[in-house]
């Protein structure tokens, strides 16, 4: 088949213009078999002097892939009357990456047009479109190869943690298990940004560096690979909505039993998670964590309702925290010899590659298919 990705060359609501989803998806049709085109030139490959998505004008294609940027970016033209860019015997699905709690496709008919939305940050508590189906970010071949490459001897048996953005949830789990006395040490490293002037970086790496957007980094994939365990929580908490969009003004009333709720749990020094959901909760440091050596500290997808296309095993595949009992938490931890961390992290890579790599995210669209 021939599969053809729309990509947004500008994004005019940000500045981050890595496609990652479009790669991973096209590396693995490409690993399939399939033709892969696009609307312009997309991911450059240094060593094969090739795009991986060449642009391609013409409109024979069996399948058509949309970035959520791309449909943001041109929906008042995509969503005009009669759908005239959508040729009915095609199939056309939507790949969002949408990290907020209302996705753009929620409550908009528009988006009925899509065969399959496969959308990120999902819980299994709500009920969706036919259509949408969970998604995860998943890797691509280079940060396989680059995790691969560096792959060595456990040298930090201890937590390693190095967060760039600042999430509350981050916070908080930090704070909680230091509070509460963790057993494994909390290790800040690598805590400078990226410096191309001082990193010794081979020319591929440089160029995966800047058109990654700063997200390549061989020192931080080497020091996944030797630490025991790797802090990997991402999103945010806030206090449990009823209806999943908690910020209109009809949900800032309903959500005030939460806020009086979560109150009366933290001042009676309890475990305040009834009162609290967790969203963005999907990263890129989160995959990576799986693959590498390390076992990944996340919090619980099954206790937090997160829904995954293929759920991870807790205790099996990472160590997950349920809730905000952090002392409960330390305990899990105290009673997990380094062997068994090893052995998760052993069990995490192996179960990247069967559900996360790009060939398996291409199946899952055929699947829906």
């Amino acid at each position: 088949m021939i599969v053809k990705f729309f990509i947004t060359p500008v994004y005019p609501f940000g500045n981050d213009h890595y496609f990652h989803e479009m790669i991973a998806v096209a590396e693995g049709f490409e690993a399939l078999g399939h033709k892969v085109i696009g609307n312009s030139d997309y991911w450059y490959l240094p060593d094969e002097k090739r795009y991986l998505i060449p642009e391609a004008l013409e409109e024979d294609f069996d399948i058509a892939i949309y970035d959520y940027r791309y449909v943001t970016s041109f929906n008042h033209l995509l969503f005009r009357s009669g759908y005239p860019n959508f040729d009915k015997t095609k199939k056309h699905i939507l790949i969002d990456r949408n990290d907020f709690i209302s996705p753009i496709w929620d409550g908009d008919n528009h988006y009925k047009i899509f065969d399959v939305i496969c959308s990120g940050n999902l819980f299994t508590k709500k009920k969706y479109p036919e259509n949408v189906k969970p998604w995860a970010i998943g890797l691509t071949n280079r940060i396989i190869d680059a995790i691969d490459s560096s792959r060595g001897e456990i040298k930090h048996k201890d937590i390693t943690y190095n967060y760039r953005v600042p999430h509350n949830l981050r916070k908080i789990v930090l704070e909680g298990m230091e509070d509460k006395g963790v057993s494994y040490k909390l290790s800040l490293r690598l805590t400078q940004p990226v410096d191309k002037n001082k990193l010794d970086l081979t020319n591929i790496d440089h160029f995966y560096w800047k058109y990654s957007v700063k997200r390549h980094n061989p020192e931080y994939y080497k020091l996944i690979n030797e630490s025991l365990f790797l802090m990997s929580v991402g999103g945010y908490y806030d206090y449990r909505p009823l209806v999943y969009k908690p910020y209109n003004s009809v949900e800032k009333v309903q959500r005030k039993f939460y806020a009086w709720y979560s109150r009366y749990l933290k001042m009676r020094d309890k475990d305040f998670s009834p009162a609290q959901f967790i969203y963005q909760y999907d990263s890129f440091r989160l995959w990576e964590s799986f693959y590498a050596n390390c076992c990944p500290i996340f919090m619980d997808c099954d206790f937090w309702s997160f829904k995954l296309p293929v759920q991870p095993v807790e205790g099996e595949t990472y160590i997950g925290i349920k809730g905000f009992d952090f002392e409960k938490f330390n305990k899990i931890l105290k009673n997990l010899s380094e062997v068994e961390a090893e052995k998760i992290g052993r069990a995490g890579a192996e179960w990247m590659k069967k559900h996360y790599s790009p060939e398996a995210q291409a199946r899952r669209i055929l699947g829906h298919l």
